[in-house]
């Protein structure tokens, strides 16, 4: 038996929850798949009074199937999971996204782990002359990989090393900013489309290397709905990439301050989950309707290593 303990309170998080799995007096949903006998009771409460989640007395290697459709329906409807206490090889986090789809293969080959290609390192830390990782990925407001054809849908980011403080990650819920939006502001937005551009992106980074035919090749400009609908829950979202996205039929100025405005009233400090790491954590969010950003700490003077890995999604719509 699974038990997914969510307050009543919580009308963002309950949606389709509620609908799904039936609510009890106690505030507790009960969720069961015919569990196998002996598993450990998996404990599900949420974050904030808008979105997210912590999971509790789970260890992700061991998760069985029949388990799983909870997890990860709990995933979709709050948009953020925080699991502590994991003790995951890189084999271990791609075995696990890949219980959620297809993982993409990294987009700056020089950060992969040299053990597991498919996890990409986060790290300020230099061994030998060589950095283990890219020190300084994102740290403005984004979603995941948004310049693809078929972005991210699932981010899984696992803290193997955390500076005794700063380096926390913000989140926000782009639905739930869509939510928020007048009718006539809803009204202007839908049907607007927006060019995602990793070249653009690119240039923006400082000291940043020339592009390889290669990578041109693989990411060419795309074009996405400002406005995408989830393809699981039906609810519509923000789709709010890097701050270099600009919608079609608009100058590069007025599109980007477009861009900056939809983001400051998404990222509105009310409206914000901040996680504050502790090795051993695992979050992972659904890109369609969260945005996020990493926080600035002591890159000189502390250790940061943070292993990701990401699974593929469909063209939004």
């Amino acid at each position: 038996m699974i038990f997914l303990q969510i307050s009543t309170t919580k009308r963002h998080l309950n949606k389709g929850l509620e609908t799904k799995y039936p609510l009890n007096d106690s505030g507790f949903i009960y969720y069961d798949p015919s569990s196998v006998s002996g598993n450990k009771s998996m404990k599900i409460r949420s974050t904030s009074d808008e979105f997210g989640i912590f999971i509790e007395d789970l260890d992700l290697r061991t998760i069985p199937d029949t388990d799983f459709p909870a997890l990860r329906s709990a995933i979709i409807q709050s948009g953020v999971g925080v699991i502590r206490d994991q003790l995951l090889t890189p084999a271990d986090l791609v075995s696990f996204a890949e219980r959620f789809g297809k993982v993409e293969y990294g987009v700056r080959g020089e950060f992969q782990h040299p053990d597991n290609p498919d996890v990409y390192v986060i790290s300020n830390i230099v061994e030998d002359g060589k950095p283990l990782g890219n020190p300084n990925d994102g740290f403005a407001w984004h979603t995941d990989l948004s310049f693809l054809e078929h972005p991210t849908a699932f981010t899984f980011l696992y803290a193997v090393e955390t500076p005794p403080s700063g380096g926390n990650t913000e989140f926000a819920s782009a639905a739930l900013a869509y939510d928020r939006l007048p009718a006539v502001r809803k009204a202007e937005l839908d049907g607007m489309q927006v060019c995602h551009s990793y070249k653009r992106l690119h240039a923006t980074r400082k000291n940043a290397r020339a592009l390889t035919e290669e990578e041109l090749r693989r990411m060419p400009d795309v074009i996405h709905p400002m406005v995408r609908t989830h393809p699981d829950t039906g609810r519509r979202a923000l789709y709010l990439g890097p701050n270099t996205s600009v919608p079609i039929g608009m100058t590069d100025e007025a599109g980007l301050a477009l861009m900056d405005e939809l983001m400051e009233f998404t990222v509105d400090p009310a409206y914000r989950y901040v996680h504050v790491w502790k090795p051993g954590d695992l979050v992972m969010w659904d890109n369609r309707t969260m945005v996020h950003r990493a926080m600035e700490y002591d890159k000189i003077n502390e250790r940061r290593l943070m292993h990701r890995t990401t699974v593929k999604g469909e063209r939004p719509v």
